[in-house]
Protein backbone atom coordinates (compact mmCIF):
# COMPACT_ATOMS: atom_id res chain seq x y z
CA UNK A 1 0.00 0.00 0.00
CA UNK A 2 1.48 3.52 -0.30
CA UNK A 3 3.83 3.83 2.12
CA UNK A 4 2.19 7.60 3.64
CA UNK A 5 -1.47 6.30 3.05
CA UNK A 6 -0.57 2.71 4.62
CA UNK A 7 -1.66 3.77 8.50
CA UNK A 8 -4.77 6.18 6.83
CA UNK A 9 -5.83 3.58 5.11
CA UNK A 10 -5.76 1.01 8.01
CA UNK A 11 -8.08 3.15 9.84
CA UNK A 12 -11.38 1.20 8.08
CA UNK A 13 -11.87 -1.00 11.56
CA UNK A 14 -9.13 0.57 14.01
CA UNK A 15 -10.02 4.01 14.25
CA UNK A 16 -11.61 3.99 17.98
CA UNK A 17 -12.19 7.75 18.74
CA UNK A 18 -14.77 9.81 16.81
CA UNK A 19 -15.75 13.03 16.31
CA UNK A 20 -19.43 14.85 17.05
CA UNK A 21 -21.04 18.62 16.25
CA UNK A 22 -19.63 18.43 12.49
CA UNK A 23 -20.89 21.16 10.82
CA UNK A 24 -20.49 20.54 7.34
CA UNK A 25 -22.93 19.63 5.19
CA UNK A 26 -21.79 16.72 3.77
CA UNK A 27 -22.85 13.26 1.82
CA UNK A 28 -23.88 10.62 4.98
CA UNK A 29 -22.46 7.83 5.06
CA UNK A 30 -24.78 4.80 4.60
CA UNK A 31 -25.23 1.38 6.21
CA UNK A 32 -26.32 -0.25 3.10
CA UNK A 33 -24.87 -0.90 -0.36
CA UNK A 34 -27.78 0.18 -1.99
CA UNK A 35 -27.86 3.28 -0.36
CA UNK A 36 -23.64 4.01 -0.99
CA UNK A 37 -24.10 3.45 -4.53
CA UNK A 38 -26.91 5.66 -4.63
CA UNK A 39 -25.48 8.32 -2.85
CA UNK A 40 -21.76 8.24 -4.06
CA UNK A 41 -22.60 7.00 -7.82
CA UNK A 42 -22.72 10.87 -8.53
CA UNK A 43 -19.46 12.25 -7.40
CA UNK A 44 -17.62 9.39 -8.28
CA UNK A 45 -18.50 9.12 -12.05
CA UNK A 46 -18.24 13.12 -12.18
CA UNK A 47 -14.82 13.25 -10.64
CA UNK A 48 -13.40 10.38 -12.61
CA UNK A 49 -14.41 11.17 -16.13
CA UNK A 50 -12.90 14.64 -15.15
CA UNK A 51 -9.55 13.15 -14.48
CA UNK A 52 -9.89 10.33 -16.91
CA UNK A 53 -9.97 8.03 -15.05
CA UNK A 54 -12.44 4.92 -14.20
CA UNK A 55 -15.74 5.58 -12.26
CA UNK A 56 -16.19 1.85 -11.81
CA UNK A 57 -12.48 1.70 -10.55
CA UNK A 58 -13.24 4.62 -7.52
CA UNK A 59 -16.10 3.49 -6.85
CA UNK A 60 -15.10 0.40 -5.69
CA UNK A 61 -11.88 1.59 -3.86
CA UNK A 62 -14.67 4.17 -1.90
CA UNK A 63 -16.61 1.11 -1.22
CA UNK A 64 -13.87 -0.87 0.09
CA UNK A 65 -11.23 1.65 1.89
CA UNK A 66 -14.43 2.69 3.73
CA UNK A 67 -16.37 -0.47 4.73
CA UNK A 68 -19.61 0.80 2.18
CA UNK A 69 -19.32 4.52 4.08
CA UNK A 70 -19.80 2.79 7.08
CA UNK A 71 -15.65 3.96 8.46
CA UNK A 72 -15.89 6.31 11.13
CA UNK A 73 -13.65 8.52 9.09
CA UNK A 74 -16.76 8.27 6.19
CA UNK A 75 -18.78 9.37 8.73
CA UNK A 76 -17.34 12.26 10.61
CA UNK A 77 -15.59 13.76 7.46
CA UNK A 78 -16.07 12.63 4.45
CA UNK A 79 -12.75 10.78 4.26
CA UNK A 80 -13.30 7.53 2.26
CA UNK A 81 -9.87 6.88 1.53
CA UNK A 82 -7.84 7.23 4.93
CA UNK A 83 -6.18 10.04 3.56
CA UNK A 84 -3.91 11.89 6.63
CA UNK A 85 -2.98 15.30 7.26
CA UNK A 86 -5.33 18.58 7.02
CA UNK A 87 -7.77 19.53 3.81
CA UNK A 88 -8.09 23.11 3.45
CA UNK A 89 -6.97 23.35 7.17
CA UNK A 90 -9.77 21.09 7.94
CA UNK A 91 -8.76 17.42 9.72
CA UNK A 92 -10.04 14.96 12.38
CA UNK A 93 -7.65 13.54 15.13
CA UNK A 94 -8.46 10.01 15.40
CA UNK A 95 -6.59 6.65 17.35
CA UNK A 96 -5.20 4.97 14.76
CA UNK A 97 -2.69 1.80 14.66
CA UNK A 98 0.63 2.16 13.56
CA UNK A 99 3.65 -0.52 12.69
CA UNK A 100 7.09 0.80 14.47
CA UNK A 101 10.18 -0.53 12.49
CA UNK A 102 10.66 -3.50 14.32
CA UNK A 103 7.08 -4.74 12.64
CA UNK A 104 5.05 -3.76 16.23
CA UNK A 105 1.71 -3.06 16.42
CA UNK A 106 0.66 0.40 18.30
CA UNK A 107 -1.72 3.14 18.60
CA UNK A 108 -1.30 6.87 18.32
CA UNK A 109 -3.27 9.75 17.27
CA UNK A 110 -3.07 11.15 13.72
CA UNK A 111 -4.56 13.85 11.91
CA UNK A 112 -6.53 12.62 9.30
CA UNK A 113 -7.86 15.17 6.42
CA UNK A 114 -11.53 16.49 7.04
CA UNK A 115 -13.57 16.96 4.00
CA UNK A 116 -16.55 18.79 3.17
CA UNK A 117 -18.39 16.95 1.08
CA UNK A 118 -17.93 13.06 -0.72
CA UNK A 119 -16.49 14.89 -4.15
CA UNK A 120 -13.70 16.46 -2.25
CA UNK A 121 -12.74 13.26 -1.57
CA UNK A 122 -12.83 12.03 -4.39
CA UNK A 123 -11.19 14.70 -6.16
CA UNK A 124 -8.35 14.09 -3.38
CA UNK A 125 -7.68 10.70 -4.94
CA UNK A 126 -8.25 11.24 -8.40
CA UNK A 127 -5.23 14.73 -8.09
CA UNK A 128 -3.10 11.31 -6.71
CA UNK A 129 -3.25 8.80 -9.17
CA UNK A 130 -2.75 11.68 -12.13
CA UNK A 131 0.00 13.57 -10.20
CA UNK A 132 1.37 10.25 -9.07
CA UNK A 133 4.12 10.36 -6.32
CA UNK A 134 6.95 13.30 -5.21
CA UNK A 135 9.31 10.41 -6.70
CA UNK A 136 7.64 9.73 -9.69
CA UNK A 137 4.76 11.34 -11.42
CA UNK A 138 3.45 8.29 -13.41
CA UNK A 139 3.33 6.01 -10.49
CA UNK A 140 -0.28 5.09 -11.38
CA UNK A 141 0.11 5.78 -15.03
CA UNK A 142 -1.50 2.71 -15.28
CA UNK A 143 -4.95 3.58 -14.03
CA UNK A 144 -5.29 6.23 -16.39
CA UNK A 145 -7.77 5.32 -19.42
CA UNK A 146 -5.31 6.58 -22.11
CA UNK A 147 -3.28 3.56 -20.51
CA UNK A 148 -6.08 1.04 -19.58
CA UNK A 149 -7.94 -0.43 -21.87
CA UNK A 150 -10.20 -1.60 -19.48
CA UNK A 151 -11.50 -1.56 -15.93
CA UNK A 152 -9.74 -4.49 -14.97
CA UNK A 153 -6.38 -3.20 -16.48
CA UNK A 154 -6.38 0.06 -14.08
CA UNK A 155 -7.70 -2.29 -10.86
CA UNK A 156 -4.87 -4.43 -11.81
CA UNK A 157 -2.51 -1.72 -11.99
CA UNK A 158 -3.09 -0.19 -8.61
CA UNK A 159 -1.51 -3.79 -6.83
CA UNK A 160 1.64 -3.17 -6.24
CA UNK A 161 1.47 0.63 -6.32
CA UNK A 162 -1.73 1.59 -4.41
CA UNK A 163 -1.55 -1.48 -2.67
CA UNK A 164 0.91 -4.03 -1.69
CA UNK A 165 -1.76 -6.88 -0.98
CA UNK A 166 -1.35 -9.31 -3.98
CA UNK A 167 -5.20 -9.53 -4.14
CA UNK A 168 -6.11 -5.89 -3.91
CA UNK A 169 -6.75 -5.44 -7.78
CA UNK A 170 -9.07 -8.86 -7.65
CA UNK A 171 -11.01 -7.66 -5.00
CA UNK A 172 -11.75 -4.36 -6.43
CA UNK A 173 -13.01 -6.60 -9.34
CA UNK A 174 -14.84 -8.46 -8.18
CA UNK A 175 -16.78 -5.51 -6.59
CA UNK A 176 -17.30 -3.70 -9.95
CA UNK A 177 -18.37 -7.32 -11.67
CA UNK A 178 -20.85 -8.10 -8.25
CA UNK A 179 -22.32 -4.63 -8.35
CA UNK A 180 -22.29 -3.76 -11.53
CA UNK A 181 -20.05 -0.22 -11.17
CA UNK A 182 -18.98 -0.93 -14.94
CA UNK A 183 -22.25 0.63 -16.48
CA UNK A 184 -20.54 3.86 -14.53
CA UNK A 185 -17.83 3.94 -17.03
CA UNK A 186 -20.23 4.29 -20.16
CA UNK A 187 -19.01 6.87 -22.92
CA UNK A 188 -21.41 8.74 -25.64
CA UNK A 189 -21.21 6.04 -28.72
CA UNK A 190 -18.84 8.46 -31.89
CA UNK A 191 -20.84 9.75 -34.17
CA UNK A 192 -18.92 7.96 -36.42
CA UNK A 193 -17.47 4.75 -36.92
CA UNK A 194 -13.23 4.39 -37.18
CA UNK A 195 -12.12 3.89 -40.27
CA UNK A 196 -9.21 2.71 -39.02
CA UNK A 197 -7.38 0.98 -35.65
CA UNK A 198 -4.40 2.85 -36.53
CA UNK A 199 -4.39 4.11 -33.26
CA UNK A 200 -5.14 0.98 -30.68
CA UNK A 201 -1.72 0.61 -28.75
CA UNK A 202 -2.27 -2.14 -25.73
CA UNK A 203 -0.11 -1.12 -23.03
CA UNK A 204 1.07 -3.79 -20.57
CA UNK A 205 3.27 -1.82 -17.43
CA UNK A 206 5.92 -3.92 -15.35
CA UNK A 207 8.52 -3.70 -12.65
CA UNK A 208 10.86 -0.56 -13.14
CA UNK A 209 14.27 -2.15 -13.08
CA UNK A 210 13.95 -4.21 -16.39
CA UNK A 211 17.16 -3.57 -18.66
CA UNK A 212 18.17 -3.98 -22.31
CA UNK A 213 20.55 -2.62 -24.16
CA UNK A 214 21.01 -0.33 -27.92
CA UNK A 215 20.98 -2.90 -30.25
CA UNK A 216 23.33 -2.21 -33.42
CA UNK A 217 20.24 -1.26 -35.53
CA UNK A 218 19.34 1.39 -32.63
CA UNK A 219 20.17 4.81 -35.48
CA UNK A 220 17.98 3.29 -37.92
CA UNK A 221 14.86 3.92 -35.49
CA UNK A 222 14.10 7.29 -33.60
CA UNK A 223 12.81 8.36 -29.95
CA UNK A 224 9.33 9.67 -29.14
CA UNK A 225 7.49 10.61 -26.87
CA UNK A 226 4.13 8.22 -27.34
CA UNK A 227 3.92 5.19 -29.46
CA UNK A 228 4.47 6.44 -33.25
CA UNK A 229 1.03 5.99 -35.16
CA UNK A 230 -0.81 5.99 -31.79
CA UNK A 231 -4.43 8.45 -30.81
CA UNK A 232 -1.12 10.76 -28.89
CA UNK A 233 0.38 12.99 -30.95
CA UNK A 234 3.95 11.80 -30.90
CA UNK A 235 7.24 14.07 -30.90
CA UNK A 236 10.59 12.72 -32.88
CA UNK A 237 13.52 13.82 -30.67
CA UNK A 238 16.20 11.66 -32.61
CA UNK A 239 19.52 10.63 -31.15
CA UNK A 240 21.80 13.31 -31.41
CA UNK A 241 19.14 14.99 -28.76
CA UNK A 242 19.22 11.98 -26.20
CA UNK A 243 22.00 10.06 -26.57
CA UNK A 244 23.44 6.56 -27.38
CA UNK A 245 25.46 4.03 -28.15
CA UNK A 246 25.10 0.16 -29.36
CA UNK A 247 25.17 -1.45 -26.21
CA UNK A 248 23.90 1.34 -23.95
CA UNK A 249 21.97 -0.19 -21.03
CA UNK A 250 18.20 1.15 -20.91
CA UNK A 251 15.84 0.54 -17.99
CA UNK A 252 11.98 -0.54 -19.16
CA UNK A 253 8.95 -0.14 -17.29
CA UNK A 254 6.57 -0.63 -19.78
CA UNK A 255 5.33 -2.36 -23.33
CA UNK A 256 2.81 -1.09 -26.20
CA UNK A 257 1.47 -3.64 -28.29
CA UNK A 258 0.83 -1.49 -31.48
CA UNK A 259 -2.57 -3.64 -32.75
CA UNK A 260 -2.66 -2.57 -36.34
CA UNK A 261 1.04 -3.26 -37.38
CA UNK A 262 1.23 -6.46 -34.99
CA UNK A 263 4.65 -4.86 -33.16
CA UNK A 264 6.25 -4.04 -29.61
CA UNK A 265 7.16 -0.35 -28.61
CA UNK A 266 9.06 -0.31 -24.84
CA UNK A 267 9.19 2.72 -22.51
CA UNK A 268 12.68 3.18 -21.52
CA UNK A 269 14.69 5.32 -19.87
CA UNK A 270 18.91 5.99 -19.64
CA UNK A 271 19.07 6.19 -15.81
CA UNK A 272 18.11 3.40 -12.88
CA UNK A 273 16.61 6.47 -11.33
CA UNK A 274 12.74 6.21 -12.01
CA UNK A 275 12.42 10.11 -12.00
CA UNK A 276 14.55 10.32 -15.32
CA UNK A 277 12.90 11.37 -18.57
CA UNK A 278 10.65 8.40 -20.30
CA UNK A 279 10.90 7.52 -24.10
CA UNK A 280 9.30 5.23 -26.66
CA UNK A 281 10.99 3.27 -28.94
CA UNK A 282 10.63 0.71 -31.28
CA UNK A 283 11.34 -3.07 -30.36
CA UNK A 284 14.08 -3.63 -33.29
CA UNK A 285 15.79 -0.65 -31.31
CA UNK A 286 16.84 -2.67 -28.45
CA UNK A 287 18.70 -6.01 -27.71
CA UNK A 288 17.32 -8.11 -25.02
CA UNK A 289 18.95 -10.88 -23.06
CA UNK A 290 17.65 -14.36 -24.55
CA UNK A 291 14.90 -16.32 -23.28
CA UNK A 292 14.44 -19.92 -24.37
CA UNK A 293 11.31 -21.86 -23.48
CA UNK A 294 10.22 -25.42 -23.06
CA UNK A 295 7.39 -27.72 -22.01
CA UNK A 296 8.52 -28.75 -17.98
CA UNK A 297 6.09 -30.63 -16.07
CA UNK A 298 7.03 -31.52 -12.62
CA UNK A 299 5.61 -31.02 -8.65
CA UNK A 300 7.72 -29.34 -6.67
CA UNK A 301 8.02 -27.18 -3.14
CA UNK A 302 9.03 -23.78 -2.73
CA UNK A 303 11.55 -22.83 -0.61
CA UNK A 304 11.13 -20.42 2.85
CA UNK A 305 12.19 -17.01 1.69
CA UNK A 306 9.70 -15.25 0.05
CA UNK A 307 10.48 -14.55 -3.97
CA UNK A 308 8.65 -12.63 -6.45
CA UNK A 309 5.83 -14.31 -8.69
CA UNK A 310 5.59 -12.52 -11.86
CA UNK A 311 3.33 -12.72 -14.73
CA UNK A 312 6.40 -13.45 -17.63
CA UNK A 313 10.05 -14.04 -16.77
CA UNK A 314 11.76 -11.32 -15.71
CA UNK A 315 13.64 -9.10 -18.04
CA UNK A 316 11.99 -10.55 -20.80
CA UNK A 317 10.38 -9.13 -24.14
CA UNK A 318 7.41 -9.83 -22.65
CA UNK A 319 8.06 -6.96 -19.59
CA UNK A 320 6.89 -8.57 -16.24
CA UNK A 321 4.66 -7.65 -13.37
CA UNK A 322 5.01 -8.75 -10.16
CA UNK A 323 2.10 -10.16 -8.86
CA UNK A 324 2.70 -11.70 -5.46
CA UNK A 325 5.52 -13.50 -3.47
CA UNK A 326 5.79 -17.33 -2.85
CA UNK A 327 5.17 -16.66 0.57
CA UNK A 328 1.76 -17.40 0.67
CA UNK A 329 3.06 -21.27 -0.83
CA UNK A 330 5.84 -22.33 1.60
CA UNK A 331 6.50 -25.65 2.12
CA UNK A 332 3.06 -26.28 -0.36
CA UNK A 333 3.47 -28.59 -3.19
CA UNK A 334 2.79 -26.50 -6.83
CA UNK A 335 2.89 -27.47 -10.09
CA UNK A 336 5.42 -26.45 -13.46
CA UNK A 337 3.99 -26.80 -16.50
CA UNK A 338 6.99 -24.66 -18.42
CA UNK A 339 10.40 -23.96 -18.31
CA UNK A 340 12.33 -20.75 -19.71
CA UNK A 341 16.39 -20.21 -19.57
CA UNK A 342 17.33 -16.31 -19.63
CA UNK A 343 20.83 -15.84 -20.89
CA UNK A 344 22.39 -11.77 -19.42
CA UNK A 345 25.62 -10.57 -19.57
CA UNK A 346 26.29 -13.89 -19.82
CA UNK A 347 24.72 -14.97 -16.58
CA UNK A 348 22.31 -18.38 -17.39
CA UNK A 349 19.24 -18.28 -14.94
CA UNK A 350 16.40 -20.52 -15.15
CA UNK A 351 12.82 -19.83 -14.18
CA UNK A 352 9.71 -22.04 -14.01
CA UNK A 353 6.18 -21.41 -14.63
CA UNK A 354 4.43 -22.25 -11.31
CA UNK A 355 0.12 -23.36 -10.64
CA UNK A 356 -0.84 -23.15 -6.46
CA UNK A 357 -3.97 -22.30 -5.64
CA UNK A 358 -4.76 -18.90 -6.92
CA UNK A 359 -0.88 -18.28 -7.37
CA UNK A 360 0.13 -18.30 -11.39
CA UNK A 361 3.04 -16.98 -12.79
CA UNK A 362 6.80 -17.08 -13.06
CA UNK A 363 9.23 -17.52 -10.41
CA UNK A 364 13.17 -18.07 -10.36
CA UNK A 365 14.48 -21.60 -9.79
CA UNK A 366 16.12 -20.46 -6.72
CA UNK A 367 12.47 -20.38 -5.08
CA UNK A 368 12.46 -23.90 -6.20
CA UNK A 369 13.42 -26.25 -3.36
CA UNK A 370 16.42 -28.75 -5.31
Amino acid sequence: MRKQWMVGLLTVGLVVCGLSGAGHTRVQASTTTDSFINHMSSPVKKVADQYKLYPSVMMAQAALESGWGTSQLSTSANNYFGIKGAYNGASVTMSTAEYNENGQLYYTQAAFKKYPDATASMTDNAQLLRNGTAWNANYYAGTWRENAPTYVAAANALTGTYATAPNYGASLINLIQTYKFYSLDSVPVPSKKPTSNASAVKYYFGADNQTATLGSKYKSYAVYNHVKGSKYKATNYGWSKVGGWQGRPVWIDARGYKVSTKTNWYRIRFSKQTTAKKYWVYSSALSFPKTTYSSYKKTVKLVGSAYPVYNHVFNSTYIAKQLTTTKALVNQSVKIDDKATHIQSGITTTWYRIHGGSINGWVSSLAVKK
